[in-house]
């Protein structure tokens, strides 16, 4: 089981671009990826044939600017991350992994 990771650079000087953007994210959310950072998202995927599904759907809804890569990581790899604020790893991210570990039981 693992994760796909969704990093993307997308254009937003004109209103044109900001929708496209604004879509995307929406598409990402829409299809159950969990937002990292404005432009970081990750979804849970448990065999590598569902990876490879999700980059399929990905491909549907990129827009036609801007970079999108995707990096597929293990459980065990995302059980290491840690978040620091300020140096220090906060309660509340601790308590974050700690629901997303409990959504994995139910996929």
């Amino acid at each position: 089981m693992g994760w796909l990771l969704v990093l993307f650079d997308i254009p937003v000087t004109t209103a044109e671009e900001r929708k496209a953007a604004a879509k995307f994210r929406n598409n990402l959310l829409d299809c159950g990826y969990l937002m990292l950072q404005f432009s970081a998202y990750a979804r849970c995927a448990v065999t590598l044939e569902k990876r490879q599904g999700l980059i399929n759907e990905l491909r549907k809804v990129t827009p036609e600017s801007g970079t999108i890569q995707c990096l597929y990581m293990t459980d065990a790899q995302w059980e290491g991350i840690i978040t620091l604020h300020q140096g220090k790893k906060s309660d509340k991210d601790v308590k974050k992994q700690a629901q997303i570990g409990e959504q994995l039981q139910f996929w």
